[in-house]
């Protein structure tokens, strides 16, 4: 036997997927910019992203688990920027930063592992529905796809970026749970689906509204009784109900407390939706710009589909016809959906947008952009040939396994050559503020319309006298007595908490320079004030606070409302039924073996 032949056997006796080892190897390449020590700080969210992380890692240091406030956004008055941003990505990237990297290293291996993890996640559902040879051409087209590289090397959208992990694992969940319901199922399910949310909230959002047409069109072609088809139904419902309430920490005060910030600053002027509608020549121009600004101006980023996903697509489509009829039926599917999802980023689309109150809040139609990258690649994969055989697609592990169809990887690599040009970011020094708070400050001096406000500023400060400490590199003094003669001293000024002494003769008002938000809690030598001793001050809606005659520790701590309160219990029970759905199967086998023994 030569040592070739005997190598196969090995290979496709330890089960080891070649297609799959050539997904992580060929998304590497997507990632090499961020290897040396430079960034991109000019990249559209690079510095949101980075003092994002400052911010959460400072609260989660202050003993807050779950981040609300962001301590020194807004001039210092601070932001409940995580009471309605997801925080998975950013719970990942402070993983990163735990375990000894710096925080922009941190943003970076997050980049890297949802590169790999987005390629990984696609070939997981493609090799499903569609074979190993077809799967793999679809994770390298998702992974190269022009918006994809758009969203870490010109916009460094850190948290949209990691979404496309979730959609197809989503997409692969629900398919099984369409198809075959059983709890297990329906645990993942509801993991992915929660997952997403917790990371994107406009990408959980639209990508829902496509998910439940994918569940529809499964239910609808599945050739079982009604009866069975509603079964199936209710189960896949289960699993997003059980998804929604993963995300309720997150879901319940986006619905509830998002009156309580001044929304009409994100929602106006530059972020008005009907700003940001394509034109068909956007989706198709080459043209490759970094700026930021609404589509059609000079030098903008690139709003394309891709020539290669476009091209392999269209094959795919004239194709159809000529497969089998499930192949058929889920490519016409995915080319009907990446039409429609096209549609609503066109200005055809305005009056259904003008229609929808909570359009506004998604800001820009191209965001649409990455639900067209999930099918237009599952479409790409269907165009790697008609041909299906059971060795390639089965993971049985004979000498067929341990092979790689040229044709498929010529096909990876033109996608991959195609795009590659887009890897190239615009690098820049790194300031000596980038692994601080004052990396934030400085960003909303720059940029004044990033400063938040609250629902009870009255208008924008223009400074505030917190902004000299940060830039002077001084111990913050948070706070300030109003009386005559009152006194503040600072004790410790933390990511979720302020804690100082106050001294006057005859008592005073303390101002915090903090923006009043429910959830402050103040206490006085360890009592807690009730909530209605908090009052906001104009013209800011600073938070104000008595304080009686004489020597007193006075402790300003973040926490929950009682609707947050009941949403992480919500989100924590969910989660724990997940699991146990998961686990259910292996439970189960573990409790019969032990009867047997």
């Amino acid at each position: 036997m030569s040592p070739r032949f005997d190598l196969r056997r090995r290979v496709a006796a330890l089960r080891i997927d070649p297609y799959l080892c050539l997904v992580i190897l060929f998304s590497l390449f997507a990632v090499l910019p961020l290897a040396g020590p430079q960034y991109f700080f000019d990249a559209h969210d690079a510095r949101n992203t980075v003092f994002f992380l400052t911010e959460f890692d400072a609260a989660l240091r202050d003993g807050v688990w779950y981040p609300g406030w962001a301590t020194d956004q807004a001039l210092g008055y601070g932001y409940p920027t995580f009471v309605l941003i997801p925080p998975l990505a950013y719970y990942v990237a402070e993983g990163f930063h735990l375990l000894g990297a710096t925080k922009v290293a941190a943003v970076k291996w997050t980049f890297a592992l949802a590169t790999i993890g987005a390629g990984l996640a696609m070939y997981l559902y493609a090799r499903h529905v569609m074979g190993r040879r077809r799967g793999f051409l679809a994770a390298i087209v998702y992974v190269y796809v022009p918006y994809h590289l758009v969203d870490i090397y010109v916009r460094a959208a850190l948290a949209e970026y990691c979404a496309f992990v979730w959609m197809p694992l989503a997409l692969l969940a629900f398919h099984q749970l369409a198809r075959r319901p059983s709890a297990r199922q329906m645990g993942l399910a509801a993991l992915a689906l929660g997952a997403l949310w917790l990371t994107h909230n406009p990408t959980g959002l639209t990508f829902t509204l496509l998910l439940a047409a994918y569940v529809l069109y499964r239910l609808l072609v599945a050739p079982v009784p009604w009866a069975q088809r509603l079964r199936r139904a209710m189960a896949s419902l289960g699993g997003a109900i059980l998804g929604l309430g993963l995300a309720a920490t997150l879901l319940l005060p986006n619905l509830f407390e998002r009156s309580y910030i001044n929304q009409e600053q994100w929602v106006r002027a530059g972020y008005d939706y009907a700003l940001h509608f394509l034109q068909p020549a956007d989706l198709f121009s080459p043209a490759w710009g970094y700026a930021p600004g609404t589509p059609g101006a000079e030098g903008v980023m690139s709003f394309q589909l891709g020539a290669v996903a476009l091209i392999l697509a269209t094959v795919a489509t004239l194709s159809a016809f000529r497969r089998p009829a499930h192949e058929r039926s889920l490519s016409l599917f995915f080319a009907v959906a990446s039409l429609l999802v096209v549609f609503f980023m066109l200005p055809l689309s305005a009056p259904l947008w003008d229609q929808l109150t909570i359009a506004a809040l998604l800001q820009f139609p191209w965001r649409l952009l990455a639900l067209t990258s999930v099918t237009l690649a599952i479409l790409c994969g269907f165009s790697a040939g008609a041909l299906r055989d059971a060795a390639a697609d089965s993971l049985a592990g004979d000498l067929q396994a341990a092979r790689v169809h040229a044709p498929t990887l010529i096909l990876g690599l033109v996608a991959i050559l195609a795009s590659f040009p887009y890897t190239l970011p615009q690098y820049t020094a790194t300031p000596a503020s980038a692994e601080g708070p004052l990396l934030s400050i400085e960003f909303e001096l720059e940029y004044e319309d990033m400063r938040g406000m609250t629902a009870w500023s009255d208008v924008m400060p223009p400074d505030s006298p917190l902004v000299a400490q940060y830039l002077a590199g001084e111990s913050l003094t948070t706070a300030e007595a109003l009386a005559p003669g009152a006194t503040v001293e600072m004790i410790r000024a933390g990511g979720a908490s302020d804690e100082l002494w106050v001294r006057s003769e005859t008592g005073t008002a303390l101002l915090f320079y903090t923006y009043y938000f429910p959830g402050w809690r103040v206490y006085v030598d360890g009592q807690r004030l009730p909530d209605e001793a908090l009052q906001p001050a104009p013209p800011y809606g600073l938070l104000t606070v008595d304080i009686p005659p004489g020597e007193h520790r006075v402790l300003l701590r973040w926490g929950d409302t009682p609707l947050r309160m009941a949403a992480k219990a919500i989100t924590l029970t969910s989660l724990l039924l997940a699991l146990v759905l998961v686990a259910l199967p292996r439970l189960s086998f573990v409790a019969s073996r032990g009867r047997l023994s």
